[in-house]
């Protein structure tokens, strides 16, 4: 029994302490204890998705588990996990750099996890040193790998989701540079079948000092861009509770629109970018402090919500219409609205 708990202790344990590191790590405390499940499950799917499409490669290509192992599985596992990711963006659920790189970890910890707990019900008689290079080696490369694409595609992507929402066009192309960095290291890890604990050494060396010098990045980019924004949002809303709208394209074309409406309408559209644009701001103020402050900010946002709901029922389908698109909120902004919501969720439950 003892020889069992460590040889699945060595296959499995390493790289959750690391997502739960890192995850700790951040400043900003994205993640919470249900989305790091969600992720790693994520993982799991993608890794029994990879069981039996692997054999299906080896049955139909002539090359051998060696030479499948090292030139055509990279393509396949990395693929599958990407699929997550790319997910995960297209529905908007990626904020920052660090946010990329965690979920990133989440799901190739999740696929290491469950493709390594194929691997000890199938080989239960291997030595403790296999288990020691598949849980410090293998599993560590799935996450490491994954996050690498997510980050870079989060780079990509930026300029894109930092324009207004309306603006926004999707583009597989961000993903093409992460999958081609993580199928080459993939690649590279396995050609040391004869040398794995060197490619272990190799991987938990390097892996973490990559993974921290993206999320310092990373964290120090979102604290430029909260700045940024916390600036803009409060000069738009200081022009709102005026009684006027922002001097900007965005706020020349709600304007025109509020006048051709005419009242109550157009009071009702002002007011509506007022609750819209405080609860914004209310988002980047919370996420900034949490930088410094201990324990989750404490927010008390939810009358804002109810107002906005409100108010968009009184403008009707079609004048909501007409105004969404003119907002001047990016899809990050209304990243930070989503995780706003559930720190007031997290708050009242």
């Amino acid at each position: 029994m003892t020889p069992d708990i460590i040889n699945w202790s060595l296959a499995l344990v390493p790289v959750l302490l690391l997502l739960g590191l890192f995850t700790w790590l951040d400043a900003f405390k994205l993640m919470t204890l249900w989305e790091t499940l969600g992720l790693l499950l994520m993982g799991v799917a993608a890794a029994i998705v990879a069981y039996p499409l692997s054999f299906v490669f080896l049955d139909t290509l002539p090359l051998g588990f060696s030479n499948y192992s090292r030139f055509v599985a990279p393509w396949i596992e990395e693929a599958l996990k990407a699929i997550v990711i790319v997910t995960l963006f297209r529905f908007n659920r990626i904020g920052f750099k660090v946010d990329a790189v965690i979920s990133g970890l989440a799901v190739g910890a999740g696929f290491s996890v469950a493709e390594n707990i194929f691997y000890l019900i199938r080989f239960p008689d291997s030595q403790a040193t296999a288990w020691m290079v598949r849980g410090l080696g293998t599993a560590v490369m799935h996450g490491t790998t994954l996050a690498l694409l997510a980050s870079t595609a989060h780079e990509f992507s930026e300029r894109e989701t930092r324009q207004a929402a309306g603006d926004y066009d999707f583009n597989p192309l961000w993903f093409a540079p992460g999958f081609l960095i993580a199928v080459a290291l993939h690649t590279a890890f396995n050609q040391f079948p004869d040398k794995p604990l060197l490619a272990m050494l190799v991987t938990l060396i390097l892996a973490p000092i990559i993974l921290m010098g993206i999320s310092h990045f990373g964290s120090s980019e979102a604290q430029r861009w909260l700045a940024i924004e916390r600036e803009t949002h409060r000069t738009h809303l200081d022009a709102l509770r005026s009684g006027n709208f922002p001097d900007d394209v965005a706020g020349r074309r709600i304007a025109a629109l509020a006048t051709r409406l005419g009242s109550p309408a157009a009071e009702q559209i002002r007011e509506y970018c007022e609750v819209l644009t405080a609860l914004v701001l209310t988002a980047e103020e919370a996420l900034s402090r949490q930088v410094s402050d201990a324990e989750r900010v404490k927010i008390d946002a939810c009358d804002g919500f109810a107002r906005l709901e409100s108010l968009k029922l009184a403008l009707g389908r079609s004048t909501f219409a007409a105004l969404k698109p003119l907002l001047p909120l990016s899809r990050n902004d209304y990243w930070e609205l989503t995780e706003l919501k559930e720190r007031l969720a997290k708050k009242s439950g």
